[in-house]
């Protein structure tokens, strides 16, 4: 049995009916996956948030011996930041249709960060914002080539709310699922996920 803890998108962390059948498939497939409810609207800050679920991590993969960390949407780039904290060569992270660092866009992309992430309205995420700027200057310059190997970053053929210069990490390997949209592209997935699993580990 392979063990994973699952950073959700952009939510308050309630696990949703989808990502419950979601972890019901996987389990039927080795993989167990706990949800790490994360509320992308708290008051928690950035940094608080970032040492909080790096304790955690550390603490399941003390008690498995080996751990993967699945980060969807925006959990992707909170996945690849606490990765990176631990450094150890037991620990994985796969990202699922995730906006992982800042990039120029072109003119006409609306999918600005501010505007992803809410920003100046209620429903507005700072915490997210500053996962990405994390992710973007602190954890992807200093990944190592073995770092990188215990990564896989999976794309979809089009997304409409992530923008692809900013869905790639140079030297990480990119697994590309046939469906069009970013919740198709999560569904996709996760439907993959046993193999992707498998090709990371081993």
């Amino acid at each position: 049995m392979i063990h994973a803890l699952f950073f959700n998108g952009l939510t308050d962390g309630s696990t949703r009916k989808r990502e419950k059948l979601a972890i019901h498939y996987l389990a039927r497939r080795g993989i167990a996956v706990e949800h790490v409810p994360i509320n992308w609207r708290s008051d928690e800050l950035f940094t608080d948030m970032l040492a909080r679920l790096t304790k955690l991590t550390d603490q399941k993969l003390k008690e498995h011996n080996r751990l993967l960390i699945i980060g969807s949407s925006a959990g992707g780039s909170l996945a690849i930041n606490v990765f990176k904290q631990i450094e150890n060569e037991n620990l994985y992270a796969i990202t699922l249709c995730s906006r992982l660092h800042n990039a120029e866009l072109a003119w006409w992309d609306w999918r600005t960060m501010q505007r992803m992430a809410h920003i100046g309205t209620p429903q507005a995420s700072q915490q997210f914002v500053d996962s990405v700027a994390y992710c973007t200057n602190v954890t992807i310059p200093t990944l190592t080539d073995e770092d990188k190997q215990r990564l896989t970053i999976v794309q979809q053929l089009a997304d409409m709310v992530v923008p692809r210069p900013t869905m790639s990490i140079s030297g990480v390997a990119i697994h590309k699922v046939f469906a069009i949209g970013h919740g198709w592209g999560i569904a996709a997935a996760t439907r993959q996920l046993p193999e992707i699993v498998d090709s990371l580990l081993y």
